[in-house]
């Protein structure tokens, strides 16, 4: 079972795409654009698609900027969209945690966690008991602005930085319980 944050269009740049359709899982995919359920419906039919922003709160809305060209780069934060590419468009999305994702889906164990959500990662974890769902390996965009945050609290629930994969996916930082070493 996998859950993919941020996971945008249903195959290009996808970290779950393969997972799906050659080793053939099932999971969860969350995205705060409502225009990626239709293509996730009619190509990814083991996946579920969530169309909500996560974050610590459930229930609630959030701002999200979302530039016309590049829409992986969409993000709650105006300053980085605009680092990025200007942000096009303000949308008003709602709000859900991980936790009430995966309980309404009754999920209770994860074996890969793929997150990307342009520097709301620190705000989606706080809305998330790893302990709980205990994932067997997690890979975490971790942007220089909230990398110590993301390394702190992985650290802090028991979870090592995996290094071979350092040199293969500088982005990303992937992380595994530590008594599964």
């Amino acid at each position: 079972m996998f859950l993919d944050v941020g996971a945008n269009h249903y195959r290009n740049e996808n970290n779950t795409y393969f997972l799906e359709s050659e080793l053939g899982w099932s999971g969860i995919a969350i995205d705060a654009l409502e225009e990626f359920a239709n293509d996730y419906r009619v190509h990814r039919p083991r996946t579920k698609f969530v169309a909500m922003f996560v974050s610590d709160v459930r229930g609630s809305t959030a701002q999200f900027f979302v530039p016309k060209d590049n829409k992986l780069v969409a993000s709650k934060s105006r300053e980085f969209t605009e680092r990025e590419g200007a942000p096009e468009t303000a949308q008003t999305v709602p709000t859900t945690t991980l936790n009430a994702v995966l309980e309404e889906a009754g999920i209770s164990r994860l074996d890969f966690m793929s997150m990307e959500i342009e520097l709301s990662e620190p705000q989606a974890l706080a809305g998330f008991e790893i302990g709980r769902y205990q994932p067997r390996l997690v890979c975490i965009e971790a942007h220089l602005d909230v990398r110590q945050r993301i390394l702190d609290y992985f650290g802090k629930h028991g979870y090592t930085v995996v290094g071979r994969y350092l040199r293969a996916d500088p982005r990303n930082l992937y992380f595994q319980p530590i008594a599964s070493q």
